[in-house]
């Protein structure tokens, strides 16, 4: 488990930066959702434990598709994120496992099955099989209660296939997903006949639970075995979600060198108007990245990574490679934001940089 923790280092540096503010505005102290990645090695299952838990949803599934998923999953370890790559590894293990007891020929080929592939499985008695571009696993009881869910539910997102539906739509490793289409899921096959039934193309409603907090999304477009739509026609089940209404929120944005955060640049308090969603609060901290770098030519030059928020954009989180951490706090109370600026500025000696976000 080691690859793990290493992993989370830079990941817990921005939690720690975030913890007095989060405080003050109530907000969950985990934005990105990654306590998976940091707990320790007294909490943490044995990678055999973690094997053994994750074959049942494999079992089942035809040679041609296991092979295929092998494929895959050892392709990932050369470029998946440190912080899952023992998942990666239990995922790896687990398909060699059910492989073996399923007397699977290891020079079988087909798609890749359920919501790990790019397209369906073959069919099942016939069953209609899709796919969203996301390798599941199960949840055990201990990352349930490191995600902050009562009891082990969902499946666990450990790998997204670039380009897919999963990915496209905004599902992210470490997530769990509850529901597709209404469906509660358990295990992989359950999510292939859920997708299978929505016509190729199309787009489907997904719960998930994401940083301690039930979230949705639109996910699409599915890969299925029913007949894509002919032109023109629409799909009677397509799922719709309301816009988030437009307000002013009061933030705050950091860029720091995670060693206590000693080292970096400040904004003030920051008015904007925007629905707080992760693509606006993404363009805000990104156009703050840019000034810090012009202010400080030459000091940040690595790229940071996604961008990771609560639901309501209350604490987002970036960090670099080299561990440097992008943090922006908001309010939707010019009162709150002020005191979570205040915060800052008194616990973390920072270089204030004269800003203001650009007019939309």
């Amino acid at each position: 488990m080691q690859r793990v923790r290493t992993g989370a280092t830079a990941w817990m540096a921005a939690l720690v930066a975030a913890s007095g503010a989060a405080l003050l505005s109530g907000c969950a102290l985990d934005p990105a959702g990654l306590a998976i990645g940091a707990m320790n090695a007294a909490s943490m299952p044995s990678e055999a434990s973690l094997v053994a838990d994750t074959v049942p949803s494999y079992r089942g599934t035809d040679c041609q598709t296991l092979a295929t998923q092998l494929r895959w999953h050892s392709d990932q370890l050369r470029s998946v994120d440190p912080a899952y790559r023992e998942a990666v590894v239990v995922n790896v293990k687990a398909v060699r496992q059910v492989m073996a007891e399923q007397r699977c020929a290891a020079a079988d080929t087909g798609a890749v099955a359920g919501a790990g592939g790019a397209s369906p499985a073959p069919a099942v008695a016939n069953e209609p099989q899709g796919a969203m571009g996301a390798a599941v696993g199960p949840l055990t009881a201990e990352l349930a209660r490191a995600v902050g869910l009562e009891a082990p539910r969902g499946l666990l997102v450990t790998e997204l296939m670039p380009g897919r539906a999963a990915e496209l739509s905004g599902i992210r490793s470490g997530d769990v997903i509850l529901e597709v289409r209404g469906v509660a899921v358990g295990d992989a096959a359950q999510i292939r006949r859920a997708l299978g039934v929505v016509p190729d193309g199309q787009s489907v409603l997904v719960k998930l639970w994401r940083a301690r907090e039930l979230r949705e999304l639109i996910v699409g477009p599915i890969a299925s075995s029913t007949p894509a739509l002919p032109p023109g026609a629409v799909y009677a089940d397509a799922p719709v979600l309301a816009p988030a209404p437009e307000r002013e929120r009061y933030c705050v944005a950091q860029l720091a060198t995670s060693s206590f955060f000693t080292s970096g640049v400040r904004s003030p308090l920051l008015t904007v108007r925007n629905d707080g969603s992760e693509g606006e609060s993404a363009k805000l901290v990104a156009a703050f990245q840019l000034a810090a770098q012009k202010a400080q030519p030459g000091k940040w030059l690595a790229p940071l990574r996604r961008l990771n928020c609560n639901r309501d954009s209350k604490v987002c989180s970036s960090v670099s490679a080299d561990a440097e951490v992008l943090l922006m706090l908001c309010e939707t109370e010019r009162e709150k934001g002020a005191a979570v600026y205040e915060s800052l500025r008194q616990s973390k000696p920072l270089t204030e940089l004269a800003w203001s976000p650009p007019a939309p």
